[in-house]
This record gives structure tokens, C-alpha cells and sequence, in this order.
């Protein structure tokens, strides 16, 4: 089965269940609209993943911040964040630290 999606993967929009995939972490019910946000290692970047959009964590916590405030913009940065320490260690254990 599929485990990792591709560095050249693209698409306008797919649902996934991410406990298989070794190239993701994530996050279930955060923020006001309880959304999943999704950490994702290709292309040799973290992305991020959150509703509709999808993209380098600065731009997500740009995004963030133009949108919400306070403690609903602190939380949906720190899950994000969150999210990229927990796949940083999974890779590393799966030996992809030659690339983080």
C-alpha cells in the first residue's frame, strides 16, 4: 500500500487517513472549527496542511495570524509546530536524517 506520498504528488484535493503514512503527522480537532492539521515531509520541506491550505509553516502562520487572534491563532500555530517536531523524530527513527 501507499505509506509516503511522493515528492512530485499533486492534486486540488484528497482525503487521507494518515496513521499509514510515515511522511505525516498530525493533529485532530484544533481551533474553533475543530480542523486536522496535517505535517507533512516532501519535496525535502515540511509543509503544512490545514483546511484548504497547503504550504511552508511561515506561510501557514501568516495565514494564521491574518485570520484569527489570541489564543485561537496561538493554538492553531503550536499544533502545526507540534506536528513537525513529532514527524521530525519519525523520520529520524526511520533513517530519513540525512535530509532533515
Amino acid at each position: 500500500g501507499l505509506t509516503a506520498l511522493p515528492d512530485d504528488f499533486s492534486c486540488r484535493s484528497l482525503y487521507l487517513d494518515p496513521e499509514h503514512f510515515n511522511n505525516i503527522a498530525y493533529r485532530q480537532r484544533c481551533g474553533y472549527h475543530d480542523r486536522t492539521i496535517f505535517a507533512v515531509w516532501t519535496q525535502c520541506y515540511f509543509k503544512v496542511a490545514a483546511g484548504c491550505f497547503f504550504g511552508p509553516i511561515d506561510v501557514f502562520e501568516s495565514r494564521v495570524d491574518a485570520r484569527y487572534s489570541g489564543d485561537a491563532a496561538k493554538s492553531y500555530k503550536c499544533a502545526a509546530h507540534q506536528c513537525i517536531s513529532e514527524l521530525t523524530e519519525k523520520l529520524n527513527k526511520l533513517g530519513f536524517a540525512n535530509g532533515l
